[in-house]
């Protein structure tokens, strides 16, 4: 018998960070031109935080990289959200105190500025979605543990599910414990990734697509980012999990509850019956495309959602009672969850 699990409302804030305690990686040379891996390394730089709770202080380290030669840096929000001192310790040794500019705790990204007293070298920015599976990657962080220099892997796959909607790069370029918010570069040297996660393992590291993080940039730097959402609590059809609840179709998202005065309530979607816990919701509407496009998974429709602006319509196409049903939703704007 299958039990119910916790799921996110649209985007959990959770991930497997780098700040866990992992196998060392051995380091990989790089593929990349000796002086294009020294000027990137040049870019990236260490994150000194001091977080305050109960009059006592703690501190950490994260990673993070210049993109902007006067000054502004991207990092990993989980690096800096809570923070109430940052440093900035580039390779020099130099520290300076940085600021926060803005968080989106949606994709873990952060802007931060520091004075640049000259002008600082940069991380060029890529495309992330010119990469293809096999492409060499190469990883490069300030973890103390990082002795050896940058790492190199392989681009696996863009994942949409670990935080349902948000595109995390994962490859097999080796991380390290505090390399959150470093760089991920393709072979021409580009940033294509801010590191987020790694696996319990250390062989998997993911990486917040570029392309995803120039779409909120403005917001980033304007310092509040605005993401839109539905409200639907939802598991991936899978055939084991059709099978289970007799559900008619094989493929799509099956809509265990909707959250109360969201979007996806005011348009009327029907969120699962619990009948005994922990025994699955059965009888929520199931959505198996949005604006005609098919869905093979939650993530896939979060994903589709944020792409989208607060104020737009989407119509999801329903089975609900054996019926097919199209729902048009107006698009509200995500509440803290």
């Amino acid at each position: 018998m299958r039990q119910l699990r916790a799921f996110p409302r649209w985007i959990p804030t959770v991930v497997v960070v780098l700040s866990l305690t992992v196998a060392p990686a051995t380091a990989q040379p790089t593929g990349l031109a000796t002086p294009t891996v020294e000027a990137i390394d040049q870019a990236v730089v260490q994150m000194n935080v001091s977080l305050e709770s109960g009059g006592r202080v703690s501190r950490g380290t994260g990673s993070g990289v210049i993109i902007d030669p006067m000054g502004v840096i991207l990092t990993a929000a989980h690096v800096v959200v809570r923070a109430t001192r940052i440093e900035v310790k580039f390779r020099s040794g130099a520290l300076v105190p940085a600021r926060v500019l803005g968080v989106d705790p949606v994709f873990d990204v952060a802007l931060v500025r520091v004075d640049p007293r000259g002008t600082l070298p940069v991380v060029p920015l890529g495309n992330s979605a010119t990469l293809q599976q096999g492409d060499a990657v190469t990883v490069f962080g300030r973890s103390p543990s990082r002795e050896a220099g940058p790492t190199m892997g392989a681009f696996l796959w863009v994942n949409l599910e670990v935080r349902p909607g948000t595109p995390f790069l994962q490859t097999t370029a080796p991380a390290y414990p505090g390399d959150s918010g470093g760089a991920l570069v393709n072979d021409h040297g580009e940033l294509v990734g801010i590191l987020s996660g790694i696996s319990r393992d250390g062989k998997v590291s993911l990486a917040v697509a570029i392309d995803a993080i120039k779409g909120i940039y403005a917001d980033l730097l304007a310092g509040t980012v605005h993401h839109p959402w539905i409200g639907v609590v939802g598991e991936t059809i899978t055939d084991d999990l059709a099978q289970e609840l007799g559900l008619p179709v094989r493929r799509g998202v099956f809509v265990l509850e909707v959250v109360e005065g969201s979007p996806a309530a005011i348009a009327g979607l029907l969120g699962g019956q619990a009948t005994a816990p922990p025994i699955l919701p059965r009888g929520g509407d199931i959505i198996v495309a949005v604006d005609g496009r098919p869905l093979q998974s939650f993530g896939e429709l979060a994903a589709y959602v944020l792409g989208k602006r607060i104020g737009d319509t989407v119509t999801l196409n329903l089975v609900r009672g054996g019926r097919t049903v199209n729902v048009s939703v107006l698009l509200a704007e995500r509440p803290d969850l």
